[in-house]
C-alpha cells in the first residue's frame, strides 16, 4: 500500500496537522496510526485537562475551517493578572485594550480532540487506522517502508510513503529505534492538574500566581451545569506531590486558597487530581531525509506560560505550509533540502519559547530578599507601561512571531 505521508501519532498534534493538510488539498494521500481506538475516551490526549490556545492558533484554528465547531466549547481569556504570593508587584493585562475579544482561549482536550476527529471524517483522503501501531520504519532511497500492525486483529501491512511525520510523544518507542535523541533538562517539579468550582464567576480573569514552589495558573473554564470553574495547573515540588496528592478534598482546597488567596473566592470543589513531571526537551534534529517530528516528540516546555500546545499548532503550520508549498511548485515533499527550512524555522521559534519559559521559572525560583524586590519592581512598572505591556500581552497572544500560514 501507499500514501504520500505517514502521520506517526494521533493525538491533539498528529489530528491537527492531518487537519490542517487536508483541509488545503484533497488530493494528498494521508494515513495517520494512532495506539488507541479513535473513538474510545481511553485515548490519552484527550483527557480531561484543558489547554491554552492563544489568539494565533485561534487563527490557525480559523484557517482550518474548525473554530466556528469549537466556540462553544472555549472559554475566552479577557484578563491576564500576574502576581507573586506576599509581594506587592502585580500586572494586568485586558483584551479591549488591544481591540480583541479574547487574548486566548481555554479548551478541554477531549472536546478538542472529538471535534477534530469529527472534522477529519469529512475528509475522504484521510485514512485513520486506530487502533493500530507503527513497529518499523525502513528508510530507502525514495520512500519509506512502514511496517503498520492492526492491534485488533494482529495483521501487519507495509506502507510506501513519501513522508513520515512523527507525532507521537517524548516517550516514542518509534524515536529510540531511529536513534532520535534528546537534550533533557528536568525539574524536581511536577505539575498538578485539576478542575475548580468557583464561589463566583471568573469573568475571563486568566492567573498566574507565583509561590515559593513555582506558579499556580488559574484558567478560566466555560460554565458546567452551572458552576463555575477554573483549571488548575499547580507547579509543585516532588517532595509535596504525594502529600498533595493524598489530601482530603477538604484539605486540597484550604490548602491552595492560602497559596492563592481569595479574587476568585472561595473554591467549593475539586475534580479528580492528576500530575505530571516537568522537564524541558529538545530533540537533537527535527527532520531527516523524509521524516520530520511535531509536538512533543520535537520539544517539551515548563507549562508556566501556558505554550506547550501552541508552540507546537505553530510547528503543524509551519510544516503543512511547507509540504503544501512542495506540492505547488512539483517539488518532493520528503526532499532533506525542502525539509530543512521547516527545520531552521521550527528550532528558531522552540528555542525562543524555551529560553522565556525556563528564564521565566529560574527568575522566579530566585528566594533572596534583592531579586524579589527587583522583580517586583519589574512587575508593578509592566502594569504602568503601555509600551511594555503591548509587547508582554503581544508575546501572550502569540502575535509577536511571524504568522505562521498553512495554506501558500
Amino acid at each position: 500500500m501507499t500514501a504520500d505521508i505517514l502521520i506517526v501519532g494521533g493525538g491533539l498534534v498528529g489530528a491537527s496537522f492531518a487537519l490542517a493538510l487536508a483541509s488545503h488539498n484533497r488530493e494528498l494521500n494521508i494515513c495517520m496510526v494512532e495506539s488507541i481506538e479513535a473513538s474510545s475516551e481511553s485515548q490519552p490526549s484527550f483527557d480531561d485537562r484543558s489547554t491554552v490556545l492563544s489568539k494565533s492558533s485561534a487563527n490557525i484554528f480559523a484557517d482550518m475551517g474548525i473554530w466556528p465547531h469549537l466556540a462553544n466549547l472555549v472559554a475566552p481569556i479577557q484578563h491576564i493578572h500576574t502576581s507573586e504570593k506576599r509581594q506587592f508587584g502585580m500586572s494586568r493585562l485586558h483584551a479591549t485594550d488591544y481591540d480583541v475579544e479574547a487574548m486566548g482561549y481555554v479548551v478541554d482536550n477531549k472536546g478538542l480532540g472529538t471535534q477534530l476527529y469529527s472534522q477529519l471524517k469529512a475528509f475522504s483522503n484521510v485514512q485513520i487506522l486506530s487502533p493500530a501501531k507503527v513497529t518499523n520504519l525502513n528508510a530507502k532511497a525514495d520512500y519509506y517502508q512502514a511496517s503498520v500492525l492492526d492491534l485488533d486483529s494482529g495483521v501487519a501491512a507495509d506502507y510506501q510513503v513519501k513522508l513520515v511525520v512523527m507525532c507521537d510523544g517524548g516517550r516514542s518507542d518509534l524515536a529510540k529505534q531511529l536513534d532520535l535523541t534528546h537534550q533533557v533538562k528536568t525539574y524536581d517539579q511536577a505539575a498538578l492538574i485539576a478542575n475548580i468550582e468557583l464561589q463566583k464567576p471568573h469573568q475571563g480573569w486568566a492567573y498566574e500566581r507565583f509561590a515559593k514552589e513555582g506558579p499556580i495558573a488559574m484558567l478560566p473554564l466555560p460554565n458546567f451545569h452551572g458552576r463555575d470553574r477554573s483549571a488548575l495547573v499547580w507547579t509543585t515540588s516532588m517532595s509535596s506531590l504525594d502529600e498533595r496528592m493524598a489530601l482530603s478534598d477538604a484539605d486540597f482546597l484550604s490548602e491552595l486558597q492560602a497559596e492563592f488567596g481569595h479574587r476568585l473566592g472561595r473554591f467549593k470543589a475539586v475534580g479528580e487530581r492528576t500530575y505530571y513531571p516537568l522537564k524541558i526537551q529538545k530533540a537533537n534534529e527535527f527532520v531527516r531525509s523524509r521524516l520530520a517530528i511535531l509536538g512533543n516528540a520535537a520539544y517539551t516546555l515548563h507549562p508556566v506560560a501556558g505554550q506547550g500546545f501552541n508552540l507546537a499548532l505553530r510547528g503543524v503550520a509551519l510544516l503543512a505550509h511547507n509540504v503544501l508549498s512542495s506540492l505547488a511548485k512539483g517539488a518532493d515533499i520528503g526532499a532533506l533540502s525542502n525539509l530543512n527550512q521547516f527545520a531552521i524555522e521550527q528550532d528558531k521559534d522552540a528555542k525562543r519559547i524555551q529560553t522565556a519559559s525556563h528564564g521565566l521559572v529560574s527568575v522566579f525560583a530566585a528566594q533572596n530578599l534583592p531579586i524579589r524586590f527587583s522583580r517586583n519592581l519589574v512587575n508593578l512598572a509592566l502594569d504602568h507601561c503601555p509600551l511594555a505591556k503591548g509587547s508582554f500581552a503581544r508575546a501572550a497572544m502569540g502575535l509577536d512571531v511571524h504568522k505562521p500560514t498553512i495554506r501558500i
